[in-house]
């Protein structure tokens, strides 16, 4: 588990990424999106601080159009394989850290998470 700057091809590897017991926070992020400059390293820094939450930043040039990403960065959070929330963005520069920080610290928290270990 932890970060890894990844490319998905497919929906057979989405599926192999989120059959996992633990919470999966996918970062769709673009290169040419000012906003993903600043938040694929603010989402990098927290993920470091959570390794039982599987991390993923993924550039949407290499990877295929997911349904729920209309925009970047766009953090997509999944549990037990379902999706659970998505962040369009995170919010006012001044509020990011907080944001993010507290997103990681919910899962964290998570009692089914304790118990799927």
């Amino acid at each position: 588990m932890g970060i890894a700057t990844a490319t998905i091809t497919n929906a057979e590897e989405y599926e192999k990424v989120l059959s996992t017991s633990h919470p999966v926070f996918l970062l769709f992020v673009s290169a040419h999106c000012p906003a993903c400059a600043d938040a694929g390293p603010l989402f990098e820094l927290i993920a470091a601080k959570y390794p039982d939450i599987v991390s993923l930043v993924l550039d949407c040039a290499n990877t295929p159009k997911h349904p729920h990403v209309t925009g970047t960065p766009t953090l997509l959070v999944y549990f037990m394989g379902e999706l659970m929330e998505i962040l369009k963005g995170f919010g006012p520069i001044e509020d990011q850290e907080k944001t993010v920080e507290e997103l990681f610290n919910r899962y964290t928290q998570c009692p089914l998470l304790h118990s799927a270990t």
